[in-house]
Formats: C-alpha cells, structure tokens, sequence
C-alpha cells in the first residue's frame, strides 16, 4: 500500500471513529470544564467536549473528547478518540486509542493500535499491544510496541523494543540504547541513523537519503491535512449540535420540509444557488442596485455558512431513521454525530461523495428557504 493510500486509509478511519457503535448507553457533557470525576463510573460511552477536559473516573466504553487541553487519568475500557491543543493519557486503554492535537503525551497501557498526529508527541509507560502510526514534528518513543511502527515527523527518537517491522520518514532517526528492533528497519532521512550503543536491528535495515528539507516537509503536510480535517469536523458537528439543541423546534421543521417534497427543494435550493450571485453581481453594476447587491452577496455568503452547519441535522436524522426503522425523524447529539459523519465523509469520496453532498447542500438549501418565506408571508 502506497503511503498516500495509507493516510486515506487513517483519515478514513479516524472520521468513522465518531459515528457511535452503540448508541444507547452513551453520555454526552460540554462546557468550560467538563469531567468525570475519580471514582465515577459510566457503564456506557462517554462524549465529553470543552476548554479544560479532565477525565479521572473509568469509562466502560468508548471515550470521545476535544478540546483545548484534555487529562484522561482513568481507565477507558474500549476506544478513545481525542482531538486538542494539549492531550495527556495516563490512565490505560484496553482497545484502541487515536490522537490528534498539538503536544501529545501517552503514559497508560494501550491494549490495541495507536494512531497520533501532533506537533510534539512523547509515547511512554506499559506499552502499545498493537501497532503504532505516528506522524508529527518531533516524536519520542520509550514505550514497547508489540505490533509495527510507522513514523512520518521530523525528529525521531526510538528508544524501546518493537517487536515487530519499523517503517520511518524523518529529517533525522535516533536509535537509544534501549532500542530494540526484532523485525527490519526501512527508513528514508537526511542522514543515516545514529545508533547510540546497545541499540539492536536484528532484521534487516534499508536506508534511503532525501534531500534535508523533504522528509520534513511531507511529514509536516500530512499533520497539517490531519488537523485541518479533525478541525472541520469538530467545528461542523459543534455548529450543527447548537442549533440542533437549542433550536429543536426549527430543526424538526428543518427536516418535516426537507423530506416532505425533496425534489421541490432540491430544485428552490439550485435557483438560490445560481441566481442569487448573479443578480446581485448585475445590481453591483448599477447606482441604484448598489446596496442591494451587495446585500445579496452577505446574504449569499451567509446562506452557504448556514446550510453547512445545518446539513448534517438533516442528513443524519434521515440517515438514523433509516439505520433504526423508526417511524419519526428524531433530532438528537446522536443524529447529529451521525450525520457530520456522513457530510465529511462525502467529501473525501470523489466525484460521486461530491454529488451527493451537494445534492444534500440543495435540499437543505431550499428547506431553509421554504420556512423563511412561510415566516416572510405570516409577518406580512
């Protein structure tokens, strides 16, 4: 598999992470500082998303969190999946852990594979059961690794036993000395390796040279790619959920339109689409139609803003309605998660994910419309 399949691969399954396994046993808690506190136990999965996330009590299923600075100090029976400028794992993982944010620090026992993408990520404690995929400016590993190792940062730095095959794209690679490889090493950099003495490659070792700014540079484009879709996500999901929270009675109107005549708003969305930025670029040309084409450009921008953050409301309620046969069309943090899923994903799909998400941009498109007409007609 080449390397850029890889990274599709990750991002793929980083966004599907989100989307819950298990639905009814789940826990969803925001603000300044959420926690759970020591000695609190939730049976089921927790949601937690804030400035200053601390987790200290023990999950019993997955954990998914963001925010600017998270602790988790307990134990996490299943999955974690956490995004944020500081992340800190202490307590211990018995699945799978994936990461993204700017300083990254592991401490606990992950019991299944470990993706990271960070700035600065130091890997520590027990160990990892399975394999590791890293990528970010300077990484240090002192923490075995049952599995396979795949870096893609800056400066590397390995100093534990991985019992399986190493895979490195760095500017520069330090093996410490307790570094101990049992399978082989293939690794491109600047330089050759340094191997400080008692540091062990007992398969074989490949060893190819790139020029001194390309290693870092590509591993430096992919953390970017990583973040930038993470941060998207998460400003979606979090847009989506406010309106889908406090908003509930237009969010259920939202869909009752949508879904009523699909093709009718599907069609009212295209007319807005096209033909707003062209009249109002023709009333720009004229005195009189200055003002108002300038405000049908913001109101244009505005819209496209708007409907972005509101079509996974739609697309996930119709999405979990279907998934669970209900009879309604349900507005909730669990359709929402479901439905930026959804929305991301498409766009990551090409040519055919593009044209259903525009198509879901349309239909969304015209419902707005369509209510914000019925209100125009009753204030009049």
């Amino acid at each position: 598999m080449t390397r850029s399949k890889r990274l599709g691969a990750i991002a793929l399954a980083s966004a599907l992470l989100f989307i819950p396994l298990v639905s009814l046993a789940a826990e969803f808690r925001t603000g300044d500082q959420p926690s759970l506190p020591q000695g609190e136990v939730l049976a089921g999965n927790l949601y937690i998303a804030g400035g200053n996330v601390n987790v200290s009590g023990s999950v019993r299923g997955d954990l998914i969190t963001a925010g600017g600075n998270i602790l988790v100090n307990g134990p996490v029976s299943a999955d974690i999946a956490a995004t944020g400028g500081s992340i800190t794992i202490l307590g211990n993982v018995g699945d799978d852990a994936r990461l993204l944010g700017g300083n990254i620090v592991v401490q606990g026992r992950i019991a299944g594979d470990l993706l990271v993408g960070g700035g600065q990520v130091n890997i520590g404690g027990e160990g990892i059961g399975g394999d590791v995929a890293i990528g970010g400016g300077v990484v240090h590993i002192d923490a075995p690794i049952r599995g396979e190792l795949r870096i893609a940062g800056g400066e590397i730095y390995i100093n534990s036993v991985v019992s399986e095959d190493v895979f490195v794209q760095a500017e520069t690679l330090t093996l410490g000395p307790k570094a101990i490889i049992a399978g082989d090493l293939t690794y491109s950099a600047t330089e050759e390796a340094v191997l400080d003495e008692g540091a062990i490659v007992r398969g074989e070792t490949s060893f190819t040279e790139v020029g001194g700014w390309g290693g870092a540079a590509k591993a430096s484009v992919a953390t970017f790619l990583s973040i930038w879709f993470f941060a998207k996500f998460f400003a979606i999901f979090a847009g989506a959920l406010l309106i889908a929270l406090v908003f509930r009675r237009y969010s259920q109107k939202l869909i009752e339109v949508a879904t009523t005549n699909p093709l009718l708003e599907l069609g009212r969305g295209a007319v807005f689409l096209f033909v707003t930025p062209i009249l109002s670029v023709v009333l720009l040309m004229t005195v009189i139609g200055l003002p108002l084409g300038a405000l049908g450009l913001i109101v244009f921008a505005g819209a496209l803003v708007f409907v972005a953050i509101a079509a996974p409301i739609v697309i996930g309620s119709i999405a979990y309605r279907s998934l669970t046969k209900s009879m309604e069309y349900e507005v909730s943090w669990k359709t929402v998660l479901l439905g930026t899923a959804i929305y991301v994903l498409l766009g990551l799909i090409p040519f055919v994910g593009w044209v259903v998400k525009f198509g879901i941009t349309l239909l969304t498109l015209g419902a707005i419309l369509n209510i914000k007409w019925s209100f125009i007609k009753e204030w009049r």
